[in-house]
């Protein structure tokens, strides 16, 4: 009876059965999808120390970076050259590596009670979130004064070189002498 009512329930939304309904929340072809993109978004997570949607946030800010610079590159009339590309690679390569390891090194002393774990969890704590927001700087950076080099008029270098300035004074190796 119980069955009856529902297969007539969702006939009303246009669905044969309530067969036919649970089909339509469960997809076999997008199951093999989201379950390893769900395992590999939480295990670089956990890795990084970073959410999944900074991560990706993050690593569109990179792209964009490496897109800005070729385009800036070509428009300035260098050569786009492999070792440039592999100078880029490896600064990437190397900040997330520090930021692994500042992750790894925070975890270790999660959950610990005393004092000297408590003091180290915070530093490594520290260290890690001012890395992140450090590399996230200079690559705002860098795309901004790429884009700014793309820029024809004088009122968008205005602005753009407004921005930049405003970043730079937050980045400890930008600092401008005063």
């Amino acid at each position: 009876m119980i069955n009856r009512f529902l297969n007539h329930f969702v006939s009303c939304f246009g669905f044969n059965c309530t067969t036919d309904f649970n089909n339509s929340f469960v997809h076999s072809n997008l199951l093999m999808i989201t379950i390893p993109f769900a395992a590999i978004s939480s295990l670089i997570e956990q890795i990084m120390g970073l959410h999944s949607l900074t991560i990706i946030a993050f690593g569109l800010l990179v792209i964009l970076e490496l897109i800005t610079g070729i385009v800036a590159s070509k428009n300035r009339g260098e050569k786009i050259v492999s070792h440039k590309f592999s100078r880029f690679g490896l600064k990437v390569f190397v900040w997330l590596s520090l930021l692994f390891i500042t992750n790894s090194l925070k975890l270790e002393y999660e959950g610990h009670k005393d004092l000297l774990s408590i003091t180290t969890l915070g530093i490594f704590t520290w260290l890690h979130d001012a890395l992140f927001v450090y590399v996230t700087m200079e690559y705002l950076i860098s795309v901004f004064e790429n884009i700014n080099s793309l820029t024809k008029t004088k009122s968008k270098k205005k602005f753009i070189d407004y921005i930049i300035d405003k970043l730079k004074n937050f980045s400890p190796s930008e600092k401008k002498d005063k």
